[in-house]
């Protein structure tokens, strides 16, 4: 599939759209990114499947006595207003996708071995707080768990009996990543989903944020399941990612750049499967808005501290739902860009209204990228 600089410039203003999410560092979700992979990413796609390392059961209890780090099953849900019980599951062995490869899928395969009670919405939720797996192990069918070992989560304890929760029952996001409908005993897939893939890649991208999922049985049915667990020697829990080594190769530094001291302006630079494209917005020497974008520039690889340049195009600004005609952009003169490092950078606009040379630093960055400077492998 090829395209022409005016084609990508069209497709592009109609497909991007923005979504700021506040987590310390403000970040980007462009919808733009998520086609562009779909456009290139099946050719060469990858699948693993991961087993757990570590699974567990929350049972109910005020004093978080109850465990079974190393049982054969693990327990969500309650029955008949009985006390509730929770799964939580790690994949904290990550090594299997590359550093800097892209997320594209994620399946979460569960085997259901019984099912008390009628039909229940299981949801898969993110877990926020780090926990362990001990040496208990619960007797018979396991239902009534264990006395807790040393470093088992419990439903009061992240470790037993030295760390707690912040809120008994398990921290975790509010939002789920996924959910099913869990009827009779059989294999059961969640996902993928746009959250599960987003939880995997942050995984995969920052370790030390990865604590796995919990497993929690809806509220308003008296239903308990029973699943396998990854000491189970039948059907344990399996992690099924399938990824582009897209970014494994080379850093992206799509994202946001912005010079602190030139309020109202800024860049957007996206490494496309195409090629560089960068946009400006700012202001002329007269105080007019001005609107530009680049030229699509190909590069085998960009090496930190060496410019390079892009044919600038200008006309007046468009809008997400109006933009502006590709055939109505005309040349303005080049952009040079020159990358110090994943954050910091110096670009020097050219053009009729003279040479404008930005400081910048990139404040928001494009999610499921990898820059080699945020993170080791």
């Amino acid at each position: 599939m090829t395209m022409s600089t005016l084609e990508w410039h069209g497709y592009l203003q109609r497909k991007t759209t923005v979504n700021v999410r506040q987590s310390g560092v403000p970040k980007m979700r462009y919808i733009m990114v998520v086609i562009l992979l779909s456009l290139f990413g099946a050719a060469n796609a990858e699948t693993v499947f991961i087993p757990a390392t570590q699974d567990n059961t929350l049972y109910q209890d005020p004093e978080g006595k109850l465990s079974n780090g190393k049982g054969d099953f693990l327990f969500s849900g309650r029955i008949e207003d009985g006390p509730s019980r929770k799964s939580v599951i790690a994949f904290k062995d990550l090594s299997a996708i590359p550093y800097g490869a892209v997320v594209q899928t994620v399946k979460l395969h569960l085997q259901v071995s019984e099912v008390s009670g009628p039909t229940t919405e299981i949801y898969l939720l993110r877990i926020l707080e780090n926990w362990g797996e001990g040496a208990s192990n619960a007797p018979d069918q396991e239902y009534m768990g264990a006395p807790a070992a040393p470093g088992d989560a419990t439903w009061v304890h992240t470790f037993y009996d030295q760390q707690s929760w912040d809120y008994v029952g398990g921290v975790f996001a509010w939002w789920p990543s996924d959910l099913e409908s869990i009827s009779t005993p059989k294999s059961y897939t969640f996902g993928s989903t746009y959250e599960m893939v987003n939880d995997v890649q942050t995984w995969k991208t920052y370790p030390g944020e990865n604590f796995g999922w919990i497993l929690i049985g809806s509220s308003d049915t008296d239903s308990l399941i029973q699943l396998h667990s990854r000491e189970n020697m039948v059907s344990p829990p399996l992690l099924e990612v399938t990824y582009t080594a897209t970014g494994s190769a080379s850093s992206d530094y799509s994202g946001v750049w912005h010079d602190p001291d030139k309020d109202g302006e800024g860049y957007g630079v996206f490494q496309t499967p195409f090629g560089w494209l960068v946009y400006y917005y700012g202001y002329s020497s007269a105080g007019e808005f001005m609107w530009l974008t680049s030229d699509l520039v190909r590069l085998d690889e960009l090496e930190q501290g060496i410019p390079f340049e892009l044919p600038m195009l200008i006309n007046v600004p468009g809008t997400f739902e109006e933009p502006t005609p590709a055939s109505m952009l005309q040349p303005y003169g080049s952009l040079e860009l020159l990358l110090n490092s994943c954050t910091e950078g110096v670009f020097k606009l050219d053009g009729p209204d003279g040479m404008k040379t930005s400081n910048v630093i990139r404040l928001v960055g494009i999610d499921n990228t990898i820059c080699l400077n945020d993170a080791s492998p």
